[in-house]
């Protein structure tokens, strides 16, 4: 699929759109911003959000003929969306571990957003803190990982997560509890290394 396939990514729309626009481009122009959120919410860099957005797009291009109606779009977009996400970020996660072993006091692979122009105290604090919650997260399952993510980061209600994993809302309902339950006692663990 080559290099036509990233065209789909479109310029800011012009003020004179036509109902002849491609159904990527709609669908960019009124969900990237919240799949780009997402994949911040799930702990990617800036720089990997946009380029998981890219992927999760071009997914979408290849496999809009599969969404049925059976649920919302936004539903069937955000199941495509997280799902997309969470593999793009299993891949960073495991080349992080490959590229920044040897050198671990470059900075090398941290999240953008602990960065800052803020005293070194305080950047080394933030730092630290995000990678805690970063740790506690990926210590989570990916079962209370994603619904963690959707419900917190995304305050999506216990239905529209229920949807978007296809599971019953009571299970939505006690895999959150497990999750945050399992998070508070792994911080804790992080804490007390201290």
């Amino acid at each position: 699929m080559g290099m036509e396939a990233v065209q789909f990514l479109p310029q800011p729309p012009d003020q004179e759109s036509t109902s002849a626009e491609d159904p990527i481009t709609v669908l960019f122009r009124d969900f990237g911003g919240r799949v780009y959120g997402l994949a911040l919410k799930i702990g990617l860099s800036r720089e990997e959000a946009e380029d998981g957005v890219q992927e999760v797009f071009m997914k979408l291009q290849r496999r809009l003929d599969t969404f049925r109606g059976e649920s919302a779009l936004s539903t069937w977009l955000y199941r495509v969306a997280l799902n997309t996400l969470h593999d793009y970020r299993r891949r960073m996660v495991r080349q992080e571990r490959i590229f920044t072993a040897p050198f671990p006091s470059t900075g090398a692979g941290e999240p953008l957003a602990t960065r800052s122009e803020s005293s070194p105290l305080e950047s080394a604090e933030r730092r630290e803190r995000s990678l805690k919650v970063r740790a506690a997260m990926d210590a989570l399952p990916e079962k209370y990982r994603k619904a963690l993510v959707l419900r917190e980061l995304e305050h999506l209600s216990y239905r529209e997560i229920a949807d978007i994993l296809e599971i019953p809302q009571g299970t939505v309902e006690s895999r959150l509890f497990r999750a945050r339950k399992k998070l508070a006692i792994e911080l804790r663990r992080l804490e007390d290394q201290l």
